[in-house]
């Protein structure tokens, strides 16, 4: 339960805060990363530092106080679970690649992906978290205005010897359309016997506060294979699973956009 809470609490919050562009004047199309001016380039390095060094101050004042995040938000509510997230993980860091830029009016928009890293001790034990974040960022008056996450998929693992595994699944499904969420334990098994279990969770505001448990049971194979329909209604949704074994335990999950084609 401890590292289901520590994961989903907080979601990761795609904090891709860590990209910022300042308007420039550029034409309305997307460009690639080394035609970004310099001022834009040294902020983002700012930016970066900031996020590492956990100046939460900092990354909050390039926010508009009108900001939306795609999950539902606020200003207030992101700055409170960032704090709490950087609490939790003392020695989180994160890497931003800008991918691509573009003029929209009065507004610039940037592409990015962020790799995010923690470690915290619970209960005697470490765990290690990575996520990775690919997500569409707003700036209008060198502010941050909205920010869309486009995927995202998050491994939290502890023990000496977690299970290694490998994740099938789709970034983008058509509502109640029928795929695939596969977790796949790449170790041989030997005599070990595996529990685990898996999980949907539409996204909202309060799946940050209040996320689901999981049901476990003993796993008949190698992993985790199951069928799902996705929700009629479109949005994201957070497919999660957990396997555990006497060395280690690994949780993953990610995002899947149910949108209509």
């Amino acid at each position: 339960m401890g590292y289901w809470h520590s994961l989903k609490r907080f979601s990761l919050m795609a904090i891709a805060a860590t990209t910022v562009t300042l308007s420039t004047g550029f034409v309305a199309h997307a460009k690639t990363p080394n035609t970004a001016p310099a001022t834009l380039t040294g902020l983002l390095a700012d930016l970066d530092t900031a996020a590492n060094e956990h100046q939460w101050e900092t990354l909050l004042n390039l926010y508009s106080p009108a900001f939306m995040h795609s999950d539902g938000l606020n200003k207030t509510e992101y700055g409170d679970r960032l704090a709490e997230l950087w609490e939790d993980y003392p020695r989180m860091t994160y890497n931003t690649e800008l991918i691509s830029w573009e003029q929209d009016g009065d507004r610039l928009v940037a592409e990015t992906i962020t790799t995010v890293r923690g470690i915290q001790k619970q209960t005697g034990r470490w765990s290690h978290l990575t996520s990775k974040i690919r997500a569409k960022q707003y700036f209008e008056n060198n502010q941050l205005v909205q920010q869309d996450i486009l995927s995202e998929s998050s491994e939290l693992t502890s023990g000496d010897n977690p299970p290694d595994v490998r994740v099938l699944i789709p970034e983008t499904v058509a509502p109640k359309e029928d795929f695939g969420f596969d977790v796949i334990v790449n170790d041989p098994l030997g005599n070990e016997i595996l529990l685990g279990g898996a999980m949907e969770e539409i996204i909202s505001t309060d799946t940050y506060i209040q996320p689901d448990e999981f049901e476990l049971d003993v796993l008949p194979a190698g992993g985790i294979f199951k069928r799902v329909e996705a929700p009629e209604e479109t949005g994201d949704v957070w497919y999660s699973a957990i396997i555990i074994r006497s060395d280690g335990i690994t949780l993953v999950s990610h995002r899947v956009k149910v949108q209509k084609s």
